[in-house]
């Protein structure tokens, strides 16, 4: 069987489908009458969730912000694999794949728009078990024996720091647990050949040390095809492993260690561009062949030491990522699109190597709940080197080919198949120090005070073009403060009102490529870029009411935004870099309500409304604009480092105030609605539909009609789990996108090169039983 007829017998139809979902919900009803009699009342109160979003471990509902809290449970059920999953489960949470391998995540209206800057730091700070994670291609790796996720929304500057001004993702590992030989495993099979196993195991060795060892293998066939080159697309191949152990020297000391690997090496993301005429979403036309491989590692140690009075705790890591990544770079087959269309393109390779060591220290005072004054203390060192290796051809006689080229060659500025080339090294290092106290004024009256001062630097050893205009040495320094105040009001006992503001800051840097001239065309982009400022003024009500059965988060936010990094391009050619919006705006809504309906049933939401606004005049390039009328030029016979070139790029610059922010969609909402149905007097099943609603929203600042406008999609996700009262096993049964819907997670327009936009689209129907089993 070919493997498109093997896609499309996977595709079952939508009628089918609808027909489980409706006779998993109301149906079972009938056919297990008689075990309804009997049943037991399974749906009590809402669970109280433990959170460390201050650093400290707390009752999500006792934490003055917007925080949502994915259980081990959920993350089970929903089978949140890694950060795109993410998505469908946080209110006003977007994440994009640029490129396939680059994930941008992004919060409140709040993400990276400079992510093709190897340099350029997110919005939204991710850390494992306490340690940041400083390497963006860290989000690629895969989840592994999962406790429970975090996400942070809004400024974080206080106790989380820089490169956190959207918000944070804390996701949490099991730990190892003293005394215990337990373990868990599962495996998984579904459509499009899917495969995967995970096991965890807990040993004990000894009264005081234990350790924990994960492992997770996935398979995948490609969920896409490039039709040109026969070239599976959006397969997976995922391994990693971790292993913690776990000094516990009683309530004095405990010493946590940590290793993880994460390796996968894949044809790639199919990245369907614009101009490419297959009719079917899941084709795609391209005369280059993808590749892309990455391998992270991540090493810690984590001491905590009780003082008495409160807590010592020492957080340090080294984290080494490689990436290579080939692609064709226009995103088409020469063959099927009109002669001069776009210039043929290719990247082979882009090349990243990022090493970080992490230090923090962190003074905690002893928790409390009797409302006694409760602080953070900390320092923070982050010392991280980029080493990037970019290579682009360009076929500018459009023959199909592309000639090769010397290093003098292009070090003479000849002419030539060679776009952007560059072999830079740029360092960052920062340091920080921060305080943060709740102060109680009252029995139901507290004051939040706190602030962080950071210093970070950034140095750039720039080599373009083999060093043709010279080997630069680029330096940054910001220093800025940020902080937070707020106030905490408990109106009862299940209700709390707080307000806050706070401010979160991303720091500048410098670019790998810039305007060098301005006597033909104005410049756009400047060797460095300015820090990023975010002031965020939000009120929130956190309750849980009907005997702990109705739980109801709310937030209304309005931020101030300034200097925001985004991807400029410059007249010159070749020269782009990061940018700064002087101003913006942001303003929203935010609910999560979770009810326990009775005995069986369960019901959660989320949902938020945003608003975004480019508020200050800002000249910028949008490089589709220019890169069009370049291609135009050069098909034309015009030199492509030709003045004339240059004055053409530069008649596009436009104005971008009044825009919208880029990957902020104005609505996002899911809904979860679950079952429980004992069918025997030893086994029960919970069946469990998942709506989800992401809305449209722009791609990029530039608002471009052609480009940047990506349409809203409705998912619907339905499980089924299988588990005895008392037993060791159990089994799930899983139909994700049940209607097939064709949604585009992202599209993307590349700032270097030729410029070409293309689309990501979401997971087709995917089916999938999991086995598994605790010991």
């Amino acid at each position: 069987m070919s493997r498109t007829q093997q896609c499309e017998s996977n595709r079952w139809s939508n009628k089918t489908i609808w027909s489980i979902v409706v006779l998993a919900i109301f149906g079972n009803r009938l056919h297990w009458e008689a075990a309804e009699a009997d049943r037991e009342p399974t749906r009590g109160p809402i669970e109280e969730i433990v959170v460390t979003a201050e650093k400290r471990s707390e009752n999500l509902q006792d934490v003055s912000q917007a925080i949502t809290a994915l259980t081990e449970d959920l993350i089970a059920k929903t089978d949140i694999g890694g950060f795109v999953d993410i998505e469908t489960l946080a209110p006003g949470v977007t994440i994009s794949k640029n490129e396939g391998f680059k994930k941008v995540i992004t919060i409140r209206g709040i993400g990276n728009e400079a992510n093709q800057n190897s340099i350029a730091n997110p919005s939204v700070s991710y850390h494992l078990d306490g340690i940041y994670v400083a390497s963006p291609f860290a989000l690629n790796t895969d989840f592994l024996d999962l406790e429970r996720i975090e996400l942070l929304r809004g400024p974080q500057g206080t106790l989380f720091g820089q490169n956190s001004t959207g918000g944070a993702i804390n996701v949490v590992t099991a730990s190892p647990e003293v005394g215990q030989f337990v373990g868990n495993a599962d495996v998984t099979i579904g459509n499009y050949e899917s495969r995967r196993i995970r096991g965890s195991l807990n040993l004990p060795l000894g009264e005081s040390l234990a350790a924990r060892i994960s492992a997770y293998a996935n398979e995948r066939a490609g969920y896409s095809e490039n039709v040109s080159l026969n070239q599976e697309l959006d397969d997976a191949a995922g391994r990693s492993g971790r292993v913690r152990v776990l000094y516990d020297g009683g309530s004095h000391l405990t010493v946590d260690l940590s290793a993880q690997y994460f390796g996968e090496e894949i044809n790639g993301y199919a990245q369907k561009g614009l101009l490419d005429t297959t009719k079917n979403s899941r084709k795609l036309a391209q005369d280059f062949p993808s590749k892309y491989e990455l391998e992270s590692q991540l090493y810690s140690v984590i001491v905590n030491r009780n003082t008495g009075w409160g807590f010592i705790k020492s957080l340090t890591s080294y984290q080494r990522d490689v990436i290579y990544v080939a692609r064709d770079n226009d995103r088409t087959d020469l063959r099927e699109i009109p002669p001069f269309s776009i210039l043929p393109a290719a990247v082979e390779p882009e090349k990243n190597w990022l090493d970080t060591f992490t230090q923090e220290f962190q003074l905690v005072s002893e928790s409390s709940r009797a409302r006694q004054l409760e602080w953070v203390a900390g320092l923070f060192f982050l010392d991280t080197s980029v080493e990037f290796e970019f290579f682009e051809k360009i076929d500018f006689g459009f023959d199909g080919e592309f000639d090769e080229i010397t290093v003098d060659q292009v070090r003479r500025f000849e002419a030539g198949d060679y776009g952007f080339i560059s072999n830079s090294n740029p360092t960052r290092n920062s340091l920080s120090v921060y305080f943060q106290a709740t102060v109680p004024r009252s029995d139901q009256f507290r004051l939040i005070v706190g602030a962080r001062h950071t210093q970070d630097r950034v140095r750039s050893t720039v080599n373009n073009f083999y060093g043709r205009s010279g080997v630069e040495d680029l330096r940054f320094e910001s220093t800025k403060l940020t902080g937070r105040i707020g106030i905490e009001l408990d109106l009862n006992p299940e209700a709390m009102f707080y307000s806050s503001i706070s401010r979160g800051f991303k720091p500048g840097g410098s670019n790998l490529t810039f305007g060098r001239e301005d006597e033909i065309a104005p410049i756009v982009v400047l060797p460095t870029y300015e820090e990023e400022v975010v002031d965020t003024f939000e009120f929130g009500l956190k309750m849980d009411v009907a005997a702990g059965r109705v739980r109801t988060n709310m937030a209304a936010f309005h931020s101030d935004y300034r200097n925001l990094q985004y991807h400029a391009t410059d007249p010159e050619v070749f020269e782009g870099g990061v940018g700064n919006l002087p101003e913006s705006t942001i303003r929203g809504f935010e609910i999560e309500a979770f009810i326990s309906l009775g005995n069986s049933w369960s019901l959660s939401t989320r949902g938020a409304f945003i608003d975004s606004e480019i508020t200050a005049s800002h000249l910028a390039l949008d490089n589709v604009d220019s890169d069009e009328i370049t291609n135009r030029l050069v098909a034309g016979g015009e030199s492509l480092f030709s003045p004339a070139v240059q004055q053409a790029r530069a008649s596009t610059i436009k104005d971008v105030q009044g825009n919208q922010l880029a990957k902020t969609p104005r609505t996002t909402f899911d809904l979860i609605l679950s079952r429980e149905n004992r069918i025997s007097q030893a086994a029960w099943v919970e069946t469990t539909v998942h709506v989800i609603h992401r809305g449209a929203f722009k791609h990029r600042i530039f608002n471009n009609p052609r480009t940047d406008g990506v349409p809203s999609y409705r998912r619907l996700n339905v499980y089924f789990t299988l588990f005895p009262l008392n037993g060791w096993w159990q089994a799930t049964l899983r139909i994700k996108n049940v209607l097939d819907e064709v949604g585009i997670n992202s599209q993307f327009t590349d700032v270097f090169g030729v410029g070409a936009t293309s689309y990501e689209f979401i997971p087709p129907r995917t089916i999938s039983l999991e086995i598994g089993a605790q010991f």
